[in-house]
């Protein structure tokens, strides 16, 4: 098993890494209400970090109004899957729990520094874990104090968010694209938490024209306000070009690594599509506990069990 500095190294962007990876302490914590999961209320855990005050709602009817959004978007009853929730086991996922409270503190220190609101969570090829990071970062944010955030599945391709989630798969973000629903039809909430969830919709034979059309950046342009983040979910980046075609999209790429597995030179190859761009760093998932720097997982977000896209 490669350690971690090595395998970033040889990826070739230890620049990136390191802007990405600079070290923070924990911040203090804030209780908020519990977050129930298959049914049973689970704690919920938050920090309260910096952050930029929250730009203000248009009035215009362009942009998108939380209390319209509430009262008019889907409110489905998820069941989201235990072994792919960490936040709802937190008996058996502890330290990975503290890797996603990391992982968000660092973000939310980046952007003090730039402009940051639309994430990007793609990797080199399927199987890495991206579908997994994005889904656990999003439940990170959302169980802070007034922080709202959407969770986008824009993987049309191989769509897994809704399996997760418990979610209905449709209609979604393919439905809106073509024009066939609108932003409340595609948008659920669950009453619980601040988290919200836009599905891949239903099979389409065109995900790359479909990503590609101006109905996405309208979409994003009259939702951002609402939220404090948008984390969107990919698809890989060496099968297909669309993840290329999100990141233009959006302020930050994140870049899912599973250590022991994905080759350099593929991850290389894959990370030059951002080089340039709007990369923020690498998260290495799946890391052997001997890997780790004294025995702490410092990328590692999914343990044993974990094997997701």
């Amino acid at each position: 098993m490669r350690r971690i500095d090595e395998a970033m190294r040889k990826a070739g962007n230890e620049n990136a890494l390191t802007r990405f990876a600079e070290a923070s302490k924990p911040i203090d914590s804030l209780d908020t209400p519990g977050v129930k999961c298959d049914g049973a209320a689970k704690p919920a855990s938050s920090i309260v970090v910096s952050a930029p005050a929250r730009e203000s709602v248009s009035a215009s009817d362009h942009f998108l109004r939380l209390d319209e959004l509430q009262r008019r978007c889907a409110s489905p009853a998820w069941k989201r899957d235990p072994k792919k929730n960490v936040f709802c086991n937190e008996a058996s996922f502890g330290a990975c729990i503290e890797q996603f409270r990391t992982l968000r503190s660092r973000l939310y220190r980046l952007r003090e520094k730039q402009p940051m609101r639309t994430l990007l969570v793609t990797s080199t090829l399927p199987g890495e874990g991206k579908t997994f990071v994005a889904l656990n970062l999003a439940q990170a944010i959302a169980h802070q104090h007034e922080r709202r955030v959407l969770l986008i599945d824009a993987d049309l391709r191989a769509a897994m968010l809704h399996v997760a989630m418990g979610a209905p798969a449709a209609p979604g973000l393919s439905d809106c694209l073509q024009g066939e629903a609108d932003e409340f039809s595609i948008i659920q909430a669950n009453p619980q938490d601040n988290l919200f969830f836009i599905p891949a919709g239903r099979s389409v034979s065109n995900p790359a024209e479909l990503l590609s059309n101006s109905r996405l950046k309208g979409l994003l342009d009259r939702i951002a306000p609402v939220f404090d983040w948008i984390i969107v979910d990919s698809p890989p980046v060496l099968p297909v070009s669309d993840a290329n075609v999100l990141a233009g999209l959006c302020d930050g790429v994140l870049f899912v690594v599973r250590a022991g597995s994905t080759a350099c030179d593929q991850a290389q190859t894959a990370s030059q599509e951002f080089r340039g761009k709007n990369l923020l760093g690498f998260i290495l998932n799946r890391v052997e506990e001997q890997a780790t720097y004294g025995g702490y997982a410092y990328y590692g977000y999914g343990g044993k069990g974990s094997d997701n896209r």
